[in-house]
């Protein structure tokens, strides 16, 4: 469920020194019955219709402060506030947030929350939300761009691993995402089964920034009953518009907005389950680059991988066998998936063993074939003086996934030294 700094609060307030005359104006231009006191940035009391009544109009509002009975997070859901506001018998509540006056909350505007649809098994509302934020910033003139975000083979998910726990990757995702989202421009919705909908005031590029950071977030939600990350793909529509609208249709402009990014999001689907398919074809072929590498290279092997799934701020350590030396490599996440660190780490002990031939890892991916099995896919490119060579490594995933990762990356650097550019 939204927390209430999402809801249309009005940072309206007074400060002590301003005259009553001056607070009666503000609260019947605004309809309010109660406005914050300010001082130095900082709440010192509420001003209420009762409390200036009978009040001269040239005195100060400080002679009809009211202490606040109830000071509310912003971080607080809409459910938490209500349950404060039936304890504390109050109408109305001021709201901050890092110390940051938001504005005042009141008993209807709490109801009026409650009364929409929402998910109880994610606390998100659900796309009706999403069509009345998207239509009123659209009647504002403001741009809309929707996010449409639909988990990868989530059904073969479900019964690989049960509902219960298919629920509790829901509920990682929906908390990930919502951690993700700035609710002063962004509003997420539960659209439906596993599917989400972010609608999003962004620029363009602010919102393809934020698809690609979610992107990578997503390798961090991992479930303990399943050991097994999740993926998502994400479709993006709108954020493009060039001249104001004529004569339009809001809600049909935002259902189509909806309806675009949705078929955004399933061809790129349908370009992943084709690439799948030809990276299960292209295992063997590797493999048989592999073998094929000239007799004087020494064979690599994957010791071990150490890796910490559960700090975005971590370091990942990898360690290989080169003939009958042993290197390691470290890559800190900095935000990273712990895939791609483990990559990243693959690629220095690499570099450790071969300094004049350093790769440089571009991407990873982790897809998932016809016939269902997991398919880790590393591009990247192998550097040699002035030359650079591109190049890719596959691994099906058998039993560990930390350790398929790394001998994908290491059979990308093999492919690079069968092909002899760097011998």
């Amino acid at each position: 469920m939204l927390s209430i700094r999402a809801l249309k609060l009005l940072p309206v307030w007074l400060s002590p020194d301003h005259l009553v005359s001056t607070a009666r104006i503000v609260l019947e231009g605004h309809s309010l019955r109660a406005i914050a006191v300010l001082e130095d940035g900082q709440l010192v009391g509420m001003a209420t219709q009762e409390s200036l009544a009978g009040e001269s109009e040239l005195s100060e509002v400080r002679v009809a402060l009211e202490h606040a009975p109830l000071v509310l997070d912003g971080d607080l859901s809409v459910r938490e506030a209500a349950d404060y506001f039936v304890r504390e018998n109050t109408e109305f509540a001021p709201v901050t947030f890092e110390g940051k006056f938001m504005g005042v909350v009141t008993s209807n505007m709490l109801l009026r929350e409650l009364g929409r649809s929402w998910d109880p098994l994610t606390g998100l509302s659900w796309s009706d939300q999403l069509r009345e934020w998207g239509i009123e910033n659209l009647k504002r003139g403001s741009e809309v761009t929707i996010l449409f975000i639909d988990l990868d083979q989530f059904g073969q998910y479900n019964k690989r691993f049960g509902h219960i726990v298919g629920d509790h990757v829901l509920q990682k995702v929906a908390s990930m995402l919502s951690e993700s989202i700035d609710p002063e421009c962004d509003l997420l919705v539960r659209y439906g089964g596993d599917e989400f909908a972010i609608g999003t005031l962004r620029e363009r590029s602010d919102s393809e920034r934020l698809a690609a950071m979610l992107k990578r977030r997503v390798h961090e939600v991992f479930i303990g009953e399943a050991e097994e990350g999740v993926d998502f793909t994400i479709g993006i529509q709108g954020g493009k518009r060039n001249k104001e609208r004529d004569n339009v249709h809001f809600a049909a402009t935002l259902d189509n907005l909806i309806n675009l990014a949705s078929k955004d999001c399933i061809a790129q689907k349908n370009a992943k389950e084709t690439l799948a398919e030809r990276d299960s074809s292209a295992v063997a072929a590797v493999e048989m680059l592999q073998d094929m590498v000239p007799d004087q290279l020494d064979p690599i092997r994957v010791v071990s991988v150490f890796a910490d799934d559960h700090t975005s701020n971590s370091l990942t350590q990898v360690i290989i066998s080169v003939g009958d030396s042993v290197v390691s490599g470290v890559s800190a996440r900095m935000g990273k998936s712990v895939i791609e660190s483990i990559a990243h780490a693959t690629a220095k002990a690499l570099e450790r063993k071969y300094p004049d031939r350093p790769m440089h890892i571009n991407d990873i991916h982790l897809t998932q074939s016809a016939d269902g099995k997991r398919i880790v896919t590393v591009s990247a490119q192998v550097n040699l003086g002035d030359q650079s060579v591109v190049v890719g490594g596959v691994k099906t995933v058998e039993q560990d996934l930390y350790s398929d990762v790394a001998m994908a990356a290491v059979q990308a650097f093999l492919q690079a030294k069968n092909a002899g550019t760097l011998l």
